[in-house]
Parts: structure tokens; C-alpha cells; sequence
């Protein structure tokens, strides 16, 4: 397995700054980020979800992205994957321009995910079936003419916060049309089983694996005397999840997903949280 980065953990550099960090670190792959940038946040420090130094609008990638793979290729990297905000929720059009974004940069995916799910009990299977069926669309009418496939990120707030629940959508369509960003930070805060059950659930459609850390802290305790959790981003050898168990269930089950990494430990700046990172994962890599 080969590692990669999103450029969503480097906001405070340009494209030109961000190849020449994977160049240093041994960074293969590259997910490019799509999105347009708040105004509100224009004027803001540069920020992982805000504002970004590299402003790649989801028009700019049509029109660029052939130019901005071929600088990628000539450094060595290959793209993998776009990470727009995308979901079924978007309408057909808004969908589309993601696609044809991700034809033109010849990034062969676009992470399209599905709706949250209510804070409050609801009818499971009906939701399930309502978003299986515009999947097929979206993948039917739009994604599989273009030649780009469908990625899943199991994020926690969605449907497909776990491997199971995950497999309940994907299984409905073969792997090389959907797939599955096996994100082992969002199993720390909702969803996590253990690392051979979560890879053997989903083994085929992991089309790559978002790998970071994160750990649950304290942050109140109410009047029963109970306390209250939230997760907290962190170095990977500071996570609650044991990451080497997780790239050893990976390699034992034979497959060769891209580790692309996502490191947003609070209070540093994106080109260090990925040495930091690159070099921790480069030791479990190293271990196997």
C-alpha cells in the first residue's frame, strides 16, 4: 500500500507547494478538493473546511484539470479520487459538474455521499431503499457514462457511519461502479468494529482508506453523574484506535488501497501534520 493526501489538510499552501511536500514525504496520491469557498471565510486564516490558498472551484477543475493532473504526473503522483461537497441531495446538474470535473482531471472518482440520518427514530428500510434508488440513478444516467465511479465515505452523521451499514448500500451495485472511502478516524467517533470485521464486510468496494486520528474527551458531565463525549483530532499514535491493527487487516486481506491521509490535529499547520503523519505511517507500513 502507497500512501496519498487530501489536499482538504493543506490549506495554507498553493498546488506548486502542495506537490512539492508529497515529492519530499513520498506521497503517491493526490485527492483533489473541489469547492467553493465561503464568502464569509474569505477573509479568515486559512482553514481546513474555509479558506484555502489553492481555490479550486468545481468550474475550475473542468476546465483545468487536465493541466493540473499532467503537473501532478510530471512530480510523480497520480490523482485519486475528487472530495466535493456532493451528496444525493443535490440535484442532478449540481452532480454533473462534479463528474465532469473529475473526467477532466482524470481522477476516475467523485465522492458522493448520502444523506444524514434524522436525530430522532425513523423508518430505516424506507430511507434505505429511497437512497439505493438514487444511487442507481445517479450512477445509471450520469456517473457511468462518464466513465467515473462513485465514492462512499463512511462518515460519522450519515447513513454509512459503519462497514454494515455501508455494505447495505453498496452491495446493491458491482465495485468498479461504487466504492467505499474507508474513513478508520470517523470509526473512532461512530461506527467502529474490529479492523478484520470492518475490512472483510467491505473487502471489494474499498477504493481507498482515509487514515488519521482521533480520540473521545470528556467534555461535560450532566446531572445524573454521567458524562458526555466528543471526538478530538490528533496525532495517529495518539488515537483511540490502534491504526497498525487496522493497516495489518488491510494487508492480510490482500488488497492495496491507497492510505491517503487526513491529519487535522488542532493547532498546526497542514504541511507539518502531513510530515508528522507521513512519517508515522510510513513506520506501520514499514512493521508489516
Amino acid at each position: 500500500m502507497e500512501m496519498g493526501v487530501t489536499a482538504v489538510m493543506l490549506p495554507e499552501l498553493d498546488f506548486v507547494e502542495q506537490i512539492a511536500l508529497c515529492r519530499e514525504l513520498g506521497i503517491r496520491y493526490y485527492q483533489y478538493r473541489p469547492r467553493v469557498i465561503p464568502p464569509e471565510q474569505r477573509d479568515k486564516p486559512w482553514g481546513n473546511w474555509g479558506n484555502h490558498r489553492f481555490d479550486l472551484t468545481p468550474e475550475r477543475l473542468v476546465k483545468e484539470g487536465a493541466a493540473l493532473t499532467r503537473r501532478l504526473r510530471d512530480a510523480g503522483l497520480e490523482p485519486w479520487g475528487t472530495v466535493p461537497v456532493c451528496s444525493t441531495d443535490l440535484p442532478d446538474d449540481a452532480i454533473k459538474l462534479h463528474l465532469e470535473g473529475a473526467a477532466a482531471a482524470e481522477a476516475k472518482a467523485v465522492r458522493c455521499g448520502p444523506p444524514s440520518y434524522p436525530r430522532e427514530p425513523f423508518d430505516y428500510e424506507a430511507l434505505l431503499d429511497r437512497v439505493v434508488e438514487r444511487y442507481a440513478h445517479i450512477i445509471g444516467h450520469l456517473a457511468a457514462p462518464m466513465g467515473i465511479k462513485l465514492i462512499l465515505e463512511t462518515h460519522c452523521g450519515t447513513m454509512i457511519t459503519s462497514p454494515g451499514l455501508a455494505w447495505n448500500v453498496v452491495r446493491h451495485f458491482p465495485p468498479d461502479r461504487i466504492g467505499v472511502i474507508f474513513d478508520i478516524a470517523n470509526f473512532g467517533r461512530e461506527g467502529e468494529v474490529a479492523p478484520v470485521l470492518a475490512v472483510s464486510v467491505l473487502r471489494d468496494y474499498i477504493d481507498c482508506v482515509h487514515i488519521g486520528g482521533n480520540r473521545r474527551i470528556i467534555t461535560d458531565v450532566d446531572p445524573l453523574g454521567c458524562k458526555k463525549m466528543a471526538g478530538q483530532m490528533c496525532r495517529m499514535e495518539e488515537g483511540d484506535l490502534y491504526l497498525p491493527a487496522w493497516v495489518k487487516a488491510l494487508h492480510d486481506a490482500g488488497i492495496h488501497p491507497p492510505l491517503i491521509i487526513e491529519d487535522f490535529t488542532p493547532n498546526m499547520a497542514g504541511a507539518d501534520r502531513l510530515r508528522q503523519s507521513a512519517a508515522a505511517l510510513s513506520k506501520m507500513l514499514a512493521a508489516l
